[in-house]
């Protein structure tokens, strides 16, 4: 069932524009956010939604027996909609502020993330402390984060993902269920902490490298050594020591990233 009759109405209502740069594209399949909801199991948990919207996912999870749920929602213009018509459910807790700026932690996270932000709430959800989520992401920025050493996909998001993360892909989302529907179509994962995040040195060897994917790794490091504080004679020399002088960035894994970090005492 479409949820957007239910959508019109609201926007009418409250007088409410989506805005385009804040990623406003809302999930409107009931049977996808049951889904959602389903994925994520939350009965007799306290669960932090990131970007409430209308709130139709925070409806399905406390239906779905969450103890308790903090929604967490950036656009201010959102709170008189969501106070109202989330009014019913006792186990709701609204939250106006950025989640990439507060410090609220739960048991489970769910969200259908703006696809403008995606990467920072990822990368602030590895720092997170949180039994399990569930994401709806942009399908691209999926295969990204599932991408392989060595595939073309295969990016610093890729290698801070899986190190952080345990992923499992649970669906497709076709762009028809959500509106406005945006360009791409999405995909629903569920994700669960490894404790295994990059260093802060991993971090920044990895950023910069990942800036030069297609090089070999001599050349990636030679071209990097002033952002990690070296000279190109001591990037060059780290980057044979490694054994991956003559290998391509891309093709660089965790255990890879680790092994050139530490010849560089990071």
């Amino acid at each position: 069932m479409s949820l957007l009759p239910e959508l019109n109405r609201i926007s009418r209502q409250y007088g409410f524009l989506q805005k385009k740069k804040l990623s406003q594209s809302f999930l409107v399949d009931e049977r996808v956010l049951r889904r959602e909801a389903g994925y994520l199991s939350p009965k007799g948990k306290t669960v932090l939604e990131i970007g409430p919207g209308f709130g139709f996912l925070t409806r399905e999870l406390a239906l779905a027996g969450a103890k308790r749920i903090v929604a967490v929602e950036k656009d201010s213009r959102l709170m008189p909609v969501l106070e109202a018509e989330l009014s019913g459910f006792g186990n709701v807790e609204l939250v106006n502020a950025d989640f990439l700026e507060t410090g609220v932690e739960a048991d489970l996270v769910a969200s259908n993330v703006p696809y403008s932000v995606s990467s920072p709430i990822l990368f602030k959800l590895a720092e997170t402390r949180f039994e399990r989520a569930v994401l709806c992401l942009q399908r691209e920025f999926v295969s990204r984060m599932l991408a392989r050493p060595g595939e073309k996909e295969y990016s610093r998001l890729s290698l801070a993902s899986q190190a952080a993360l345990g992923i499992e892909f649970l669906e497709r989302v076709p762009r028809s269920a959500f509106h406005p529907p945006p360009k791409v179509d999405s995909a629903i994962i569920r994700v669960s902490p490894t404790g295994g995040t990059l260093s802060g040195g991993e971090r920044m060897l990895a950023l910069n490298l990942f800036q030069h994917r297609k090089k070999t790794v001599r050349a990636a490091m030679s071209d990097s050594a002033e952002a990690l504080g070296i000279s190109k004679a001591a990037a060059r020399l780290a980057a044979e020591k490694s054994g991956f002088a003559k290998a391509r960035v891309f093709s660089l894994s965790r255990e890879n990233v680790s092994r050139i970090a530490s010849l560089l005492g990071s």
